[in-house]
């Protein structure tokens, strides 16, 4: 087994087959009425990087969470939500429990993604892991800077009771602050 987790009352298993065949993966999911069971060894998977992470980096009421990419630039976030027969995969920026960028929640169901719709604007998702419902965040044109990437446009986000705070770092030792109400539709 790659991953073998159960979590209020819902389960996640990875598994090789054949054995030991890292790169023949197979995951089953559900609960007690329902159970699906993936090919991760698919083109739609294989972006992830097969064998991606064994580490579920977050877990809410219905989902489970795994994270890899090829640095801060480029990751990939898997959702496996015993409501849904195939796993959500989305480039991903920000997460509950992230470890190198000052991202901080009240809500560990919310995660920020790549606004891959909007290239006229430096902006980003913010995404219910749950129900996938979404809210666009529009930086104004000042903001950008560096390569546009959120990384080099965002030092500091948090969010708390559906209101985000996004802090960018001045050169001159200033802060830029936005402050919007967290909508998901």
């Amino acid at each position: 087994f790659w991953i073998d987790t159960i979590s209020n009352g819902k389960f996640l298993k990875i598994y090789s087959k054949p054995e030991n065949d890292w790169q023949n993966l197979t995951a089953e999911y559900g609960n007690e009425n329902k159970k699906y069971t993936i090919n991760l060894k698919t083109e739609e998977y294989g972006m992830l990087g097969i064998p991606f992470s064994n580490t579920i980096e977050w877990i809410t009421d219905k989902s489970f969470a795994l994270v890899n990419g090829c640095g801060t630039n480029c990751k990939y976030v898997l959702i496996f939500n015993i409501d849904k027969e195939k796993p959500v995969v989305q480039p991903i920026e920000f997460y509950p429990g992230i470890e190198y960028a000052d991202f901080k929640t009240d809500n560990p169901n919310l995660y920020i993604a790549v606004d891959e719709e909007d290239n006229d604007y430096p902006s980003f998702v913010i995404i219910d892991t749950d129900s996938q419902k979404k809210d666009t965040i529009n930086f104004p044109n000042n903001w950008n800077r560096g390569i546009g990437s959120i990384y080099t446009i965002v030092d500091k986000v948090k969010i708390e009771n559906s209101k985000i705070e996004i802090t960018q770092n001045q050169e001159n030792g200033k802060k830029k602050i936005m402050n919007e109400v967290i909508t998901l539709d």
